[in-house]
């Protein structure tokens, strides 16, 4: 039996359209990548306790995120559930943003953390409408890699201009990285992000309506026991975890604002490079994100994933060796290492984003697996639970990057474009920037042997998930 026998495809604008929410999470990001840099700074805080207190704050985030999806996943209006939680999401990430980057300048290390905290609270609700949206736009398994193409396509785009909008416009215009570029640079993502969540909504209101979210077969509200369950039994939620936790700790070190200043602006030599370089990423980007989503398609999400993971893999390795055996800084002087270091990072951030919107569509399809499973429609909690383990362990990548600063001399200041580079710096980027990504893909191939979900599997699940949609009461 195909799957489209039991499942109906969505029209293709409104998938791209709603790929743009989940597009505005990352934008958000952009932002609050440099808020460790806000933080010494503009608050006064301490490089090492700037790290400390992000790992904190995403334990917050970890902890209320269950309690956050027990509710969301009961939510019923006559305007849906999604559009509601967008609104109520982004606004609050809108203010704490707002708040962090102008109104709270000066006030201090409590300020900072609470503030954070509303951001994180913001955040969840944001990801928790991605969560819940995903598996309603689509539920064919085969339109779901294509959500998570456009979102990375609108990513690539959006994070090169502001790649370049930061180091070759905001850096010289502001004389460094300075608190009225970061300002400058919030107030632009923020409009971005208000136009792209207006089409997300457009795009979804036809699915975010009274009947479209099952109810769970005996008719109760969504407990901590769905949550415990989900967590017990089912084996895809649970690979899925470790592999994609072990993969976003490493992410989170290899993205982290200083982390980038320690490759371009000291490493190399050259801050103003790594904007024309996230120019040239765009085109491989997209073409590689075309070809890996169009397998992801025919072969499924585990398939793909895991062949995208070995190359990845394969690319730390080859990247690592060229930085330790070239001279770095005759990168984007002569014309021969400059070739060689712009492939290699191309391939590896072009394979490493396939590999990313692989693991992100698995997501829809555990909470179709778990409808099948259990008979309990959870995408919140399917998300949230996600997040609190991923956020309980990943959070610990801030506070390494802070503790690995320090202990190369940033105690009290972050990296600066300019600052002298030596083997010790060198040491520690190549690990933050490769060695713990290396260290995530290995994690993700070995773990993705028993995740379930295979492409045989999805049409099984959705065959029962049809039977149970057409015999249950929906709301």
């Amino acid at each position: 039996m195909s799957i489209k026998k039991t499942t109906v495809d969505t029209p293709s604008w409104r998938i791209v359209g709603w790929s743009c929410h989940q597009t505005t999470s990352s934008i958000l990001s952009i932002a609050m990548t440099f808020a460790a840099y806000l933080a010494a700074g503009g608050y006064g805080i301490a490089v090492a306790m700037a790290g400390i207190i992000a790992t904190y704050t995403r334990l917050f985030d970890a902890f209320i995120d269950p309690f956050l999806a027990m509710i969301t996943d009961r939510v019923q209006t006559r305007f849906g559930r999604i559009r509601l939680l967008i609104v109520v999401g982004r606004s609050i990430q809108t203010l704490s943003i707002i708040a962090l980057f102008f109104w709270g300048i000066g006030k201090g290390a409590v300020v900072y953390t609470v503030i954070y905290c509303f951001y994180c609270i913001g955040s969840s609700i944001g990801a928790i409408a991605s969560h819940t949206g995903n598996p309603i736009i689509t539920t064919n398994p085969k339109q779901r890699p294509l959500i998570f193409r456009w979102m990375l396509i609108f990513t690539t785009l959006i994070s090169s201009f502001t790649s370049v909008y930061m180091s070759n416009v905001l850096y010289p215009k502001y004389k460094g990285l300075t608190i009225e570029a970061f300002q400058e640079l919030a107030l632009t993502v923020i409009a971005i992000m208000l136009i792209m969540e207006i089409i997300a909504c457009i795009s979804i209101s036809h699915k975010d309506k009274p009947g479209a979210f099952p109810k769970k077969k005996d008719g109760s509200n969504v407990s901590f026991k769905d949550a415990w369950n989900l967590l017990k039994g089912n084996r895809a939620m649970q690979m899925y975890v470790i592999a994609g936790v072990s993969e976003k700790v490493a992410a989170e070190a290899y993205r982290q604002a200083a982390v980038i200043t320690l490759v371009f602006g000291i490493i190399i030599g050259n801050y103003e490079f790594y904007g024309t370089f996230s120019m040239l990423r765009i085109i491989p980007n997209i073409l590689v994100l075309l070809f890996g989503t169009r397998m992801a398609c025919k072969s499924g999400t585990k398939k793909a994933l895991t062949q995208w993971a070995f190359i990845s893999m394969g690319l730390t390795v080859a990247l690592t060796a060229f930085m330790m055996f070239m001279d770095p800084t005759q990168i984007s002087v002569s014309i021969i290492p400059t070739i060689i270091f712009s492939v290699l990072f191309l391939a590896y951030g072009a394979s490493s984003t396939v590999a990313s919107a692989c693991a992100n569509a698995m997501v829809p399809d555990i909470v179709d697996y778990e409808l099948a499973r259990s008979g309990s429609f959870v995408p919140g909690t399917v998300g949230t639970m996600y997040s609190f383990i991923d956020e309980m362990v990943s959070s610990l990548s801030t506070t390494l990057v802070g503790f690995c600063l320090t202990a190369v001399g940033y105690v009290s200041v972050q990296p600066q474009p300019g600052d002298p580079s030596s083997p010790q710096i060198f040491g520690i980027t190549m690990f933050l920037w490769m060695g713990m990504p290396f260290l995530g893909w290995l994690i993700t191939i070995i773990v993705m042997k028993w995740y379930p979900l295979d492409s045989e599997k999805m049409i099984e699940v959705q065959k029962i998930n049809k039977e149970l949609r057409e015999t249950t009461q929906t709301t």
